[in-house]
């Protein structure tokens, strides 16, 4: 029977076997591994984690998918299809498991990327590593460096939170239906989140407030603060008094943190 995809869901499925292939090489998954897998779908990518030998959970939301999950992968003892909403599945669960260490491999929607990031990049026990397929203007905002205007709020979240990179690009002509933009697989190695990098990340977001103006007026409004006072700042950490937000490095932006607590 013909699956139909649901638009609100976000559902497109990737069936080409080799780019398949190549998404679980780059998780480097062992046996011993514990892999948690974001919306499989209809199985495609499922079939080829499951010959891994690791043990896999499978979170699907759309029910509706359930039993043809169960029915295409009952020959694997090591995937277990659980029937939830990843955004709210309790993932401390996994501290309590033999082994402390986890693999997570997504295709995520657009619509519950950054929400999920923050969700699961904040995790007293983040995930080892994560392979995650995203629309590519996502992909490339999470690495657009300074002075890029794709650079934001939510770039400087990832950089605190973990080492990522984009391993390669796959066209929108792979997925059925397809989707009006093509996607890219990257890479991410969480790193330990604390309160001193949210507390960065708040006094950053005082400074993306407003992209078009400068960062030293935002900031200047935002601290109540006078303008020269803020100017004097920039001039004295090397910092150009007329560059906006997207323009720091984060280690300019840590510099600032400091200067201004």
């Amino acid at each position: 029977m013909k699956i139909i995809s649901k638009k609100q869901l976000g559902q497109h499925w990737l069936s080409d076997e080799a780019v398949l292939k190549k998404i679980v090489q780059s998780a480097t998954i062992q046996p011993d591994d514990l892999v948690i897998e974001i919306g499989p779908g209809t199985g495609n990518l499922t079939f080829f984690l499951g010959q891994t030998n690791a043990r896999i959970l499978a979170l699907e939301k759309d029910f509706s998918l359930i039993e043809r999950l169960n029915n295409r992968l009952k020959r694997f003892k090591n995937i277990k299809i659980i029937h939830t909403d990843a955004r709210f599945f309790n993932y401390d669960f996994i501290s309590l498991q033999k082994t402390a260490d986890w693999k997570l491999v997504a295709n995520l929607p657009y619509s519950i990327t950054s929400f999920f990031l923050r969700q699961i990049l904040t995790l007293e026990n983040p995930p080892q590593k994560m392979i995650l397929m995203l629309q590519k203007e996502v992909a490339q905002k999470i690495k657009a460096p300074a002075g890029d205007s794709r650079r934001s709020i939510f770039t400087l979240f990832c950089l605190l939170a973990g080492k990522s990179r984009i391993l390669f690009e796959v066209p929108k002509e792979l997925f059925s239906p397809p989707p009006k933009v093509d996607s890219a697989v990257i890479e991410i190695i969480p790193q330990k989140w604390s309160e001193k990098k949210q507390a960065l990340l708040k006094f950053a977001k005082l400074g993306f407030a407003s992209k078009r103006k400068k960062l030293a007026n935002n900031l200047s409004g935002a601290l109540h603060l006078p303008r020269d006072s803020v100017y004097n700042v920039f001039i004295a950490e090397g910092i150009d008094g007329g560059i906006r937000a997207e323009d720091l490095t984060l280690k300019e932006w840590r510099k600032l943190y400091e200067k201004f607590q």
